[in-house]
């Protein structure tokens, strides 16, 4: 469902007002900012990863498919979702680059959402380098058993 809140936006509602990509990353920034911030959690919600995966997918398919496999792949390796996560997100605007060449404003919007999961994951990051982060489908790893 998180990642319907983006492509929605971006392919459902942008091509009403005109269609114009500007408009379609400006939407899909607004869903990311929602679920980030959602009022109906007291803006506490999510990190906004698959939110803004959904609006990606939405603006550049292709690219949305090579981080998805980079996300797989690193989950798949290394357990960790929040590092297949954000090398996912890193991945994606060299994508954008190589496949989308022409696509300026995907680039730069890829740019910032790629720096807002980095931001947004500071605490797994610090667990990663700690060796604390929790695995996929093993309990977490608690800091005071250390």
């Amino acid at each position: 469902f998180d990642i319907a809140k983006g492509v929605i936006p971006v392919l459902g509602f942008a091509p009403r007002t005109g269609g114009d990509i500007g408009t379609a990353i400006l939407l899909g920034t607004a869903a990311m900012v929602g679920h980030v911030f959602s009022v109906f959690v007291r803006f506490k919600g999510g990190k906004g990863v698959a939110t803004g995966a959904g609006a990606l997918l939405g603006l550049a398919p292709l690219g949305f498919l090579v981080s998805l496999v980079v996300w797989g792949v690193t989950v798949r390796l290394t357990g960790y979702v929040s590092l297949g996560s954000i090398l996912g997100a890193m991945a994606f605007p060299i994508a954008v680059r190589i496949l989308y060449p022409g696509a300026g404003e995907v680039f730069t919007f890829s740019l910032v959402v790629a720096g807002l999961v980095i931001v947004f994951h500071h605490a797994n990051i610090r667990r990663l380098f700690a060796g604390t982060e929790s695995r996929f489908g093993q309990r977490p790893v608690s800091e005071a058993a250390e």
